[in-house]
């Protein structure tokens, strides 16, 4: 009796996914700011500029290498207003691609990540018309699986480097999966 006991525990246990092969297809959209130093004003240090509403989408590709690491390519755009000087537009931009890894904590319902790579930023506009610039981007999000092909969560990015323009976004996202198994 006690054997079916133990079993029918294991058995209750959630299933382990193995995800090596899979591939995940998301998309984006949630709140975006910026920091950029602002104009000089002497010998002080300038003051940091922030717009005032911002918006952004993207889209990520994953491919599993094992069950808990995924190579990643993303790409994100933002759209702000505000945060400008008397003599530039208060509409302004932000387009980053990178590509890293990301590593999952857990293989359950609920599943938290971490993630990490280097890219590129442009931006452009306002307070922070600047020359292309290289970035690290590190973030990390929650992954509810609806089923084992889809997806919903929310994520936070911050790409940011030796650049004078750190940008963030939060986010909802969707996500769809295939090639698993």
């Amino acid at each position: 009796m006690r054997q079916w006991v133990v079993i029918a525990c294991v058995a209750a246990l959630p299933g382990v996914a193995l995800a090596e092969g899979d591939r995940a297809l998301s998309a984006d959209v949630g709140w975006a700011t910026f920091s950029a130093p602002g104009p000089k004003m002497g010998s002080k240090t300038p003051a940091e500029v922030a717009p005032d509403a911002g918006v952004s989408i993207g889209a990520t590709y994953e491919h599993s290498i094992g069950s808990d690491f995924s190579l990643r390519g993303d790409l994100a755009c933002a759209a702000f207003t505000g945060g400008q000087t008397a003599k530039q537009t208060a509409d302004s931009f932000a387009a980053i691609a990178d590509v890293g890894v990301t590593f999952r904590f857990d293989i359950l319902r609920d599943v938290p990540y971490a993630f990490g790579g280097v890219g590129a930023m442009v931006t452009g506009g306002g307070p922070i018309d600047r020359d292309p610039q290289l970035v690290l981007v590190v973030g990390g999000g929650l992954d509810i699986l609806a089923s084992r092909s889809r997806s919903f969560g929310i994520e936070a990015k911050l790409a940011s480097f030796g650049g004078d323009v750190t940008v963030f976004t939060l986010g909802v996202r969707g996500s769809i999966r295939w090639g698993y198994f």
